[in-house]
C-alpha cells in the first residue's frame, strides 16, 4: 500500500463518516467489499473497543477450542519472537472471529493500548475490517494497513490475517499478526502464512496420534510396520517446526537471505507431512470413504515407495519400478493403497535381507485393465521356491490431461 493509497483510505473513512456512503474509487477491492459487509452488518465506525463475550462464556469457548489453542501456541510464539522488540500481537480466533488467544510484547498485550483479548468479538459485522474478521469472511489471506480498517481506533495498527483449515479443508479459525509499523509486518508475512500451515499441520498430527492408539487395538497386524512410518512422518514435522523457529531468531536477527532458505524448507517440510500424513490414514483407517476417483498407477506407486523408503532401507531391500506407459484407472484410492501396501509387505517377507521387489505397471489394451505385477526376487541366500508375484488389476479411464 502506497502512501497515496493510505492517504485515500483516510479520505474514504471521513466521507463515510459525514454521508454514510463508501467510496469505491478510493478504496482497494478487498478493502472495498470489507467495508460494504461492515457497513451492511451495521458495525459502528467509532466505536472505541471490541466487544467481548461475558467471562463465563469465554472460559466454555476456550475451554471447547482447547485443541486449537494448544495447537496453535507454538506458532503463535514463533511469530511474535520474530517481530522481536517491535510492537506486535499474533492473535488467534475460531471461526467465527471470537479471539482465543493473543501473544505478543508486553504492552501490546497488557498495556493501556493493548490489543482485543480473548472473547473479544472481531467479526466484520462487530468491529468492520480487521485481522482476523476479514479473512475469515474473504477464506484468505489479507492485509489491512492504518486507515483501511473500518473503526477508527485500529487505525494505528498493520494487520495481516490468514485462515486456519482442518484436515478436511473446512475453516475452523484465522491466525493473524498485527504490528505499529508496516515494514515489520511485511517482513513477517511469509512467516505467518508458513506458521499457519504449521497450526494445521500440528492439528493433523494430535489426530495421527490419536490414530496411532487406535491401530494397535483394532489392527495388531500392521501395527508395527504402521508405526514404522508413523515415526517417519512425526519426523518431517519436527523438523518442519525446528527450521520455522530457526527462520524466526534469524528474521528477528535481520538475517533475511539464510532465513528465507529455511522457511522454504520449513514449507516443503509441512507439505510433506501433511500429504504423508493423508496416505498414512488412508492406511490405518477402517472407515469406508468411497474415494472413487482417477489414479495414475505409476503416480500412487511411487508414493507408497517414498513412504516405505525407511521400511525399506532397515529391511535392506531394493525395490525397482518398470512402467510401459502412463497408465489411468479409476478406483477407490484408499482400497487401491492398502491392497498394494499390503502385497508390498508381504513382498518384502519373501525376499528377505538383500532381496528386491520389481514392480510392473502395464494397460491390458484388449481388456480395458491397468495392471500392477509386484515380483518378489529374493536374496541368493534365500532357500526357498520361487514366489509368486502379486497382481492388481483396475479398470482403466481416459488419459490424465482430462482430469487436469
Amino acid at each position: 500500500m502506497t502512501p497515496f493509497q493510505s492517504r485515500e483510505a483516510l479520505e474514504a473513512g471521513r466521507k463515510y463518516l459525514a454521508k454514510g456512503a463508501i467510496p469505491a474509487d478510493s478504496l482497494r477491492d478487498v478493502i472495498y467489499r470489507a467495508w460494504e459487509r461492515s457497513h451492511i452488518q451495521g458495525a459502528n465506525p467509532l466505536t472505541l473497543q471490541a466487544e467481548k463475550l461475558s467471562k463465563l462464556d469465554t472460559q466454555r469457548l476456550l475451554e471447547q477450542q482447547n485443541s486449537l489453542i494448544c495447537a496453535a501456541r507454538p506458532y503463535m510464539k514463533i511469530l511474535s519472537q520474530a517481530a522481536k522488540s517491535d510492537r506486535h500481537a499474533v492473535m488467534l480466533s475460531e471461526k467465527n472471529a471470537i479471539v482465543l488467544d493473543v501473544v505478543g510484547d508486553e504492552q501490546s498485550v497488557n498495556g493501556p493500548e493493548r490489543v482485543p483479548d480473548p472473547g473479544s468479538l472481531l467479526s466484520e459485522a462487530v468491529a468492520g475490517s480487521n485481522g482476523l474478521g476479514t479473512p475469515l469472511a474473504e477464506n484468505s489471506y489479507v492485509e489491512i494497513v492504518g486507515a483501511e480498517h473500518f473503526i477508527a481506533g485500529f487505525h494505528p495498527f498493520t494487520c495481516q490475517g490468514i485462515p486456519l483449515r482442518n484436515d478436511k479443508h473446512q475453516v475452523i479459525g484465522a491466525l493473524s499478526i498485527s504490528v505499529r509499523q508496516r515494514e515489520v509486518g511485511q517482513r513477517l508475512k511469509d512467516i505467518l502464512i508458513c506458521a499457519s500451515h504449521g497450526v494445521e499441520a500440528e492439528m493433523l498430527f494430535r489426530r495421527l496420534e490419536a490414530d496411532v492408539r487406535s491401530v494397535v487395538t483394532t489392527n495388531p497386524e500392521d501395527a508395527q510396520p504402521l508405526d514404522n512410518l508413523y515415526q517417519d512422518i512425526v519426523q518431517a514435522h519436527s523438523a518442519a517446526r525446528l527450521r520455522l523457529e530457526m527462520t524466526s531468531r534469524l528474521v528477528a536477527g535481520s538475517k533475511f537471505d539464510y532465513a528465507k532458505q529455511l522457511l522454504q524448507q520449513a514449507e516443503e517440510l509441512i507439505h510433506l507431512f501433511r500429504h504423508r500424513a493423508i496416505l498414512w490414514r488412508n492406511l490405518a483407517s477402517f472407515a469406508e470413504t468411497e474415494q472413487v476417483k482417477p489414479i495414475c498407477l505409476s503416480d500412487g506407486v511411487q508414493e507408497l515407495v517414498d513412504l516405505l523408503a525407511t521400511e525399506t532401507k532397515i529391511r535392506e531391500v531394493e525395490i525397482l519400478i518398470q512402467a510401459e506407459e502412463e497408465v489411468w484407472v479409476e478406483a477407490d484410492y484408499q482400497i487401491f493403497f492398502k491392497n498394494l501396501f499390503h502385497y508390498f509387505l508381504r513382498a518384502f517377507e519373501l525376499v528377505g535381507s538383500g532381496g528386491s521387489v520389481l514392480v510392473k505397471i502395464s494397460e491390458l489394451q484388449n481388456l480395458a485393465l491397468g495392471e500392477i505385477t509386484i515380483i518378489p526376487i529374493p536374496a541368493l541366500n534365500m532357500v526357498q521356491s520361487k514366489p509368486n508375484p502379486f497382481m492388481l488389476r483396475i479398470p482403466t479411464v481416459r488419459k490424465s490431461y482430462e482430469y487436469q
